[in-house]
């Protein structure tokens, strides 16, 4: 296998991937060629067999017709310069790099949002200008009036595209004290309850102080911010393009800035890239201009050498990649694909859906707690388990991980959650649990951290939990300690709590352990406010041996 390398790697990437095939690597950083005529590209390519590219134009038929490409890797989050429907009716199999770059544009449109808040970008010039001098000390609170900004705290943020990057733009200014409008057609209300408030872009446009703009270029939205929307803003409002060049009408956004009827634009994409030293906007003293800048990073770098380096060693061993744009390349039947597939993609996305509902519900915050699933088929049993340091709010399908019974990875590119050998325990313990839901909610939390069990005090608890909860002692996260500490006192039970720890919850499936989870929390407020005034009444003991046979039922018809 021949392969030519155009996409900027790490040099350790570069040395792993000379182990297992032959490398031709001629960056476009180092050699400044972009390849768009078709003729010199399909020349260039006629050698190899995979094409690993960042910014060539992949975009015309003739290219995959007059190759022998058998894989393309695309180093982008968003491989618009592949023709995908030209590769696939080809045969070539397209693989992408998610999410290389978003935490680098997302700190990119922080670092510009307080420029602008602080008037740096002019600071400098003037610093640096020959005309800077202070000679008196009126000099200087001349200079000081000039300079005065304001500050984010109390502002209202406008964000125009709530996917991954606009999340992490939310995340990191919520300890600014800012409150957030959201535009967005395509997120669910739950996703945007999480942050602020839906509300329409011309409602956005009006009422924002700083408008940032984090949307996918389509057809749909070219030139969304038109003339009009533009026009809406506040005269002290500011606006941030780290997205795409097609979404705003640069021409009135230049004119609004010509006439200070804005505060002032950060632009980092345009409509023709690069930009040169004639564009218009470089002279305006309310913007910043970047020349497209926000995914230029070491780390953006070593992310992307790091996911087409996996996918490009599954594929070479007859594996299914993971990030893959054309999988209708792939037959149906075919020996690389595993028989559970679907079934883990289906299971992954429930995951992935349930850990937002537990975020919403403030049964988890941040990254903390997790959740597995186990899917058991003859002889085979795997894992499908969160992974460690994701927030809730940004993590989606691809990066649940699928770990065998001793905790061995067998998919994904993260890794598991520190509470797995908890998890995998349990599972192999207990038959008849199949879901596992450890939580940080916060009653269960507060009984944990009193080391106190609950008691059945009212009668539909039992059924679903299975008598008294009891609380396992500390252990540190992730050791066998805190593992061997919650199989003794969980037992048959479908809960426990971990000292000083908050919950963990079973169940035959997701939703039984989700059921247990709202039993389990419900049960530790009333016990907690109970305590309160005195000593709660408990349930008879013949009415909880009635309660145990249907709990019994219930585990027996997996109900729970």
């Amino acid at each position: 296998m021949k392969a030519l390398i155009t996409a900027k790697i790490t040099n350790d990437c570069l040395n792993e991937l000379e182990k297992l095939i032959e490398i031709t690597y001629e960056p476009w950083r180092e050699t400044g060629i972009i390849y768009f005529d078709v003729k010199e590209l399909v020349e260039k390519l006629k050698d190899y067999d995979i094409f690993i590219t960042e910014a060539d134009d992949l975009k015309k038929e003739a290219l995959f017709e007059k190759t022998n490409l058998k894989l393309i890797i695309s180093c982008r989050g968003d491989p618009f310069n592949v023709n995908l429907k030209a590769a696939t009716k080809n045969n070539i199999l397209v693989l992408f790099t998610p999410l290389r770059n978003v935490d680098a544009v997302a700190e990119l449109t922080i670092s510009l949002m307080l420029m602008l808040a602080r008037k740096l970008h002019n600071v400098d010039r003037v610093i640096h200008s020959d005309d800077f001098e202070i000679v008196e000390f009126e000099d200087y609170v001349e200079y000081l009036n000039k300079f005065q900004g304001i500050e984010l705290k109390s502002k209202i943020i406008g964000i125009i595209g709530l996917g991954q990057i606009g999340r992490r733009v939310a995340n990191r200014l919520k300890p600014f004290g800012v409150e957030f409008l959201i535009y967005d057609p395509y997120v669910d209300d739950e996703i945007i309850k999480l942050y602020g408030k839906r509300v329409e872009i011309d409602y956005l446009m009006k009422t924002a102080d700083f408008i940032t703009i984090h949307s996918i270029a389509t057809e749909e939205n070219e030139r969304l911010i038109n003339k009009e929307r533009i026009l809406m803003m506040k005269k002290t409002a500011f606006l941030v393009n780290t997205s795409k060049g097609s979404i705003v009408d640069y021409d009135a956004l230049r004119n609004v800035l010509e006439e200070e009827k804005i505060g002032g634009a950060a632009l980092d994409v345009f409509p023709l890239e690069p930009i040169d030293e004639d564009n218009e906007f470089i002279g305006l003293k309310n913007a910043i201009i970047t020349p497209h800048i926000g995914g230029d990073t070491e780390e953006v770098i070593k992310r992307q050498s790091e996911l087409l380096l996996n996918d490009l060693k599954k594929w070479l061993n007859k594996e299914r990649p993971q990030y893959v744009m054309n999988p209708e390349v792939f037959k149906e039947g075919e020996k690389n694909r595993s028989p559970y597939s679907n079934k883990f993609d289906r299971i992954k996305k429930e995951i992935v859906d349930l850990c937002k509902q537990l975020l919403n519900e403030k049964h988890v915050i941040g990254s903390a707690g997790n959740v597995s699933v186990r899917i058991k088929d003859k002889d085979k049993e795997f894992v499908l388990i969160t992974p460690s340091n994701v927030r809730y709010d940004e993590m989606a399908p691809e990066d649940i991980l699928i770990i065998d019974m001793e905790g061995k990875v067998v998919e994904g590119k993260r890794n598991p959650s520190v509470e797995k050998k908890m998890h995998l325990s349990i599972y192999k313990e207990r038959d008849d649990v199949n879901a596992i839901i450890h939580a940080h909610s916060i009653y269960s939390t507060v009984l944990s951290a009193l080391k106190l069990t609950i008691p059945p005090i009212f009668e539909e608890f039992v059924p679903y939990i299975g008598g008294e909860v009891l609380c396992a002692e500390y252990g540190e996260a992730g050791t066998e300690e805190l593992a061997d500490g919650v199989l003794a006192v969980l037992e048959e039970r479908n809960a426990v709590l971990l000292a000083n720890h908050g919950n963990l919850c079973c169940g035959s499936h997701l939703d039984g352990a989700y059921t247990v989870l709202q039993y389990l929390e419900r049960g530790a407020k009333i016990y907690y406010l109970a305590k309160l005034v005195g000593d709660p009444n408990l349930l008879p003991e013949d009415t909880i041996d009635y309660e145990m046979e249907i709990f019994d039922v219930f585990k027996d018809s997996k109900k729970i």
